[in-house]
């Protein structure tokens, strides 16, 4: 009985061991970026790696799995470590999800670029960058710890909660890898939340995370979720603003990329200056963004390019931070795109 009982205490402490899944998908390297697309400001969890050979590849974590992405012309190929059992296919599919590859980005480049002189005219600084399909809990908190912030440190907080209050994935080249905590995990921890992360030094942001937290898990957790998505782009943002720290620029960030509310256009400095110079001369001069101009920016571009407006609005941001970089002959800092200069109020 004493061995029965020590076998059964062994097995239910003893960390699962992940398995490994190698694979690779077809596509075209001219119709996605990876730097733009997981370094840019979308997610949090993503480093780029290149050996002496000078062969580059992508680290991060996304949907509860490791993953080392590397990219031919032609290719992904993919290393991934999951603690769940699933055929390969599984993850072939999961990163076509997270990827958006069965979006046409081409066909709807050449769309935009009749839809407006501007896109057509920047079509040569234009770059692969694609929306993710993220999970929505890691989008919200992620993008709590962005305000007023820049990459590298979100990026901390993000693995810090991870490593608190996540599931260990596996350890690679030395290095441990958690799961994006559940919505389960963090509220078992909800009486300590707070005071937790501001010991971390979140800051202000503290407050927000923890009672986002108890919002979303009074709200029905996943199923409100799923409410977000079936409800219209507006309707699911007016939601979303419910949430502590969140107002209509985060949750225009949050609609796009978890959401599938791709016809979300988040309005930052940079694309307040493109809409100035190329879309709303009117506004030139007009220094504040209040509620009223950012919506009419938003509009605006809704108007020109329609259910996938948000989508322009990433590769017009990632051309014109192109053309800066060539301007300046220097590398630009990697601020968050969803990051407003000044905060928005919530209406």
């Amino acid at each position: 009985m004493l061995l029965k009982l020590y076998r059964i205490n062994f097995l239910s402490n003893y960390p699962k061991m992940s398995t490994c899944v190698k694979g690779k998908l077809s596509y075209p390297k001219d119709q996605l970026n990876l730097d733009l697309t997981l370094l840019g400001g979308q997610s949090f969890r993503w480093e780029k790696h290149t050996n002496d050979k000078k062969e580059e590849k992508w680290q991060g974590v996304a949907f509860e799995c490791f993953w080392e992405l590397h990219q031919t012309p032609s290719t992904i190929k993919y290393k991934v470590f999951s603690n769940k059992k699933h055929p390969d296919e599984y993850f072939t599919k999961l990163l076509e999800k997270y990827l958006r590859l069965d979006f046409d980005l081409s066909g709807n480049c050449e769309k935009w670029k009749r839809a407006h002189r501007h896109f057509a005219e920047t079509s040569q600084a234009l770059k692969a960058v694609r929306v993710l399909d993220q999970e929505p809990l890691e989008t919200i908190l992620s993008f709590i710890c962005s305000q007023n912030n820049h990459i590298k440190r979100i990026s901390t907080m993000v693995q810090w909660l991870c490593s608190k209050y996540g599931s260990k994935i596996c350890s690679y080249e030395g290095v441990d890898y958690f799961s994006f905590p559940s919505l389960s995990s963090l509220c078992d921890h909800q009486n300590e939340l707070e005071s937790a992360l501001r010991e971390a030094k979140f800051g202000y942001r503290a407050k927000f995370i923890a009672g986002s937290v108890k919002k979303i898990n009074e709200s029905g957790g996943n199923d409100w979720f799923q409410k977000l998505r079936s409800l219209s782009f507006k309707e699911a943002r007016v939601e979303l603003v419910t949430l502590p720290g969140i107002g209509f620029k985060v949750a225009d960030c949050i609609c796009l990329m978890a959401l599938n509310h791709l016809e979300s256009v988040p309005i930052d400095t940079h694309i307040y200056k493109i809409a100035q110079a190329s879309y709303l001369p009117r506004l030139s001069g007009i220094k504040s963004v209040t509620p009223k101009i950012y919506e009419e920016v938003a509009e605006h571009f809704r108007k020109i390019y329609g259910d996938y407006a948000g989508w322009a609005q990433a590769v017009l941001f990632c051309s014109g931070l192109q053309r800066f970089q060539e301007t300046k002959g220097k590398f630009v800092d990697k601020t968050n795109v969803c990051v407003p200069a000044k905060k928005q109020k919530k209406k």
